[in-house]
């Protein structure tokens, strides 16, 4: 019966979303709204309702800021669910496979990667900084800042890498997404004007436009360090084996 159950609310909503499919305009055709009005409007009035040079990042954290707002909190999901799913490291879970490897670690490797990560973090911070006015952003720094610290386990293994940047540091930097945009947004409502909105009002001027892109950067920051935070958590949690899986041959 529950198997009976579930068949028919997958064909009830197979079919909603196929008559939904069925009443929207042809792909392409000149009748979309993108096509009509939405563009125009974001590539004339961006970057004065949106506050950002970048037309990209007004889109992004004004237009549809509702929208990034639950793409951030899917990816905050994703990271519980795999919590949920492989544990934390700090139950039971201290090496990865790569850590008894054979293979011997090189030097020159090492030293290279010594050199390179903080190169590429400096690069990922100038990314999320100057997302609002140049092609970048949180999302983009966060990765990069996730892919240095992947680099940097590889050379030098997970028990190095959990070290430089222990749970304990990252379990609050990887909520700071979410909670930028509700900080940013109950800022403004509690000043009286809508949610997101970036603005605060009795404020005109060249005073508008710093804080509009003051408010923005603080966003961008949230996004940046939980991206990267996110990414490197999941990694960590996939690449651990328990002990007794780790222990090397015995001839």
């Amino acid at each position: 019966m529950r198997r009976l159950l579930v068949v028919a609310a997958l064909a009830c909503l197979g079919i909603m979303l196929l008559y939904t499919i069925g009443r929207m305009p042809p792909m392409n055709s000149g009748s979309t709204p993108d096509k009509t009005h939405v563009v125009p409007r974001y590539l004339e009035h961006g970057e004065e309702e949106g506050g950002a040079p970048n037309i990209i990042t007004s889109v992004i954290l004004n237009y549809r800021g509702y929208d990034t707002m639950g793409e951030v909190t899917v990816i905050f999901s994703a990271l519980c669910a795999v919590v949920a799913l492989l544990d934390r490291e700090k139950r039971g879970r201290s090496r990865s496979a790569a850590d008894i490897s054979k293979v011997k670690s090189s030097v020159i490797v090492r030293t290279v990667v010594r050199i390179a990560v903080p190169v590429i973090i400096l690069f990922a911070v100038y990314t999320i900084l100057h997302g609002e006015t140049s092609p970048g952003g949180g999302f983009q720094g966060g990765a990069i800042v996730g892919a240095s610290i992947i680099l940097f386990t590889l050379a030098f293994g997970l028990p190095e890498s959990t070290d430089r940047m222990p749970l304990g540091a990252r379990i609050p930097m990887e909520s700071s997404a979410m909670l930028a945009f509700l900080a940013m947004g109950f800022l403004g409502l509690a000043f009286g004007v809508e949610f997101l909105t970036y603005a605060l009002p009795g404020i005109h001027g060249q005073a508008t436009e710093t804080i509009r892109m003051l408010m923005l950067m603080v966003v961008e920051i949230g996004i940046g360090v939980a991206g990267g935070i996110i990414f490197i958590s999941i990694v960590f949690a996939m690449i651990r084996e328990d002990r007794y899986e780790l222990q090397p041959d015995i001839p």
